[in-house]
């Protein structure tokens, strides 16, 4: 399948490699000429100089054969009217890059009128990772569905660890709760567990569970969750921005701290109960007296360097949840030996939509088909884990056939996690059969996974 992107950018970049793993024929366009270079041969694929808003110009691009159109540039309007016009010339699903706070009452109107079919905001989703991230003292990574009840979760196990050393068998024992350990990354390698695999300390391992028996089994692997009271902000941006937004909506005090006094000006009009302060982020006297008294940092200055000194000059004045935005894997990876909590990557949030959308474009099938529902889709584990919320139809072939029976054979690397049906939500035995309906949670480690079909052997 042809994908067009508009915009060299970093979100491109990176949305390109999970393209390319599938197999899909990316053309780049971007009116820079050294960006295009670096990316066409990157990618090995055609890359065009120019205006992605000129019609003229996306015919003589391959236009007429595209399927998925994205307009990724750093410009919102252009971004819209680009969508717009390929829409017009004919492609099935476009997708725009929108980050201004000023078109978020707009996005069903740019859907419904403008030509855009998903509207992305790569900054708002940053923010809302943030959010969700600085709740937890360790790192880990948590999403939700089923509208909360159930989850699934991923975390390093380390040598203290209840875990450390644990037959799978008796590891819901160990924590105290019904869990069901879905995959494991030992060594770069990812593991399917089987009855025969034990924890080792250093493992990653990603875990389903409803919420309550989540709660419980984060509690006793010493993962604490606590509402954020007192944040620090560097970088008054479009991810501080909406940071600071999502805090204050839960009761949170915010200070925001930006070098930029124009900047710091705009942001006391939008947040008058929050404190904002113009200074240096990276200036250790200033930040040692702003870091007093609160329970979380977030550095998104735009530098990957500056947040990194910032993250840990927070640590070493006793600031136990930290997150950074660091787009640099060097520096990444620096920064989580350093033991920074929480680390994270603007394009990383942005794309499970986008990859939802490749999949069933690919796949020929509909999302509100009744068998091929494929509502939500995470990654976890830097994209190695993909976890994925499917609606069952009455089409479906398997429906009412028990798990254990030979004809419900699954894919290696793919597990059925929890069934909801209705308000319950379970983690199915081998007794357990689907019902037209139900909304089962996948957890996949070697499969692009599109349809529910997908995952039978």
């Amino acid at each position: 399948m042809r994908v067009m992107i508009v915009g060299a950018s970093k979100v491109g970049h990176e949305l390109a490699v999970h393209l390319g793993e599938e197999g899909h024929d990316i053309v780049f366009i971007d009116k820079n000429d050294s960006k295009i270079d670096a990316f066409t041969d990157d990618f090995d694929c055609n890359g065009f100089v120019g205006n992605g808003g000129d019609p003229e110009f996306l015919k003589k691009a391959g236009i007429e054969t595209t399927s998925l159109f994205l307009a990724l540039t750093k410009n919102d309007e252009t971004n819209i009217c680009c969508c717009g016009i390929a829409k017009k010339l004919g492609v099935k699903r476009t997708v725009a890059a929108v980050r201004g706070p000023e078109y978020s009452p707009s996005a069903e109107f740019l859907i419904r009128e403008m030509g855009v079919d998903l509207v992305i905001n790569p900054s708002k989703s940053a923010a809302r990772e943030v959010a969700k991230l600085i709740r937890y003292s360790k790192d880990m990574e948590i999403e939700s569905f089923g509208k909360g009840s159930a989850k699934v979760a991923t975390v390093e196990i380390g040598e203290n660890s209840v875990l450390a050393g644990v037959d799978m068998p008796q590891v819901s024992a160990k924590v105290g709760a019904q869990i069901l350990v879905c995959a494991i990354e030992r060594n770069g390698k990812m593991i399917t567990p089987k009855g025969k695999h034990q924890i080792h300390a250093k493992d990653k391992i990603t875990f389903a569970a409803i919420k309550e028996e989540m709660d419980k089994a984060l509690k006793v692997l010493n993962i604490d969750s606590k509402p954020v009271k007192n944040i620090v902000i560097v970088g008054g941006g479009k991810i501080g921005y909406y940071l600071a937004e999502l805090v204050m909506e839960e009761g949170g005090k915010v200070k925001i701290i930006d070098n930029d006094m124009e900047r710091c000006h705009q942001l006391m009009e939008t947040f008058p109960k929050a404190q904002i302060i113009s200074g240096n982020g990276t200036d250790s006297e200033f930040m040692e007296e702003q870091l007093r008294g609160a329970d979380s940092c977030v550095a998104v200055t735009g530098s990957d360097e500056e947040n990194l000194i910032i993250s840990m000059y927070a640590k070493s004045v006793g600031i136990n949840r930290i997150a950074a935005e660091i787009d640099n894997a060097k520096l990444e990876k620096m920064l989580k030996k350093s033991g920074i909590n929480h680390v994270f990557s603007t394009q990383d949030v942005s794309l499970s939509g986008i990859i939802k959308d490749t999949r069933i474009l690919a796949s020929g099938k509909d999302t509100d088909s009744s068998e091929e529902g494929l509502r939500w889709l995470h990654t976890l584990n830097s994209g190695k884990i993909e976890a994925m919320e499917f609606r069952v139809g009455a089409d479906f072939a398997l429906c009412d056939v028990p798990f254990k029976d030979s004809r419900f054979a699954l894919k290696s690397g793919v597990l059925i996690a929890m069934v909801i049906r209705g308000e319950e939500t379970f983690v199915p035995d081998g007794n357990f059969s689907l019902k037209a309906g139900d909304h089962i949670i996948t957890v996949s480690s070697e499969h692009k996974i599109a349809s529910l079909s997908d995952i039978l052997a």
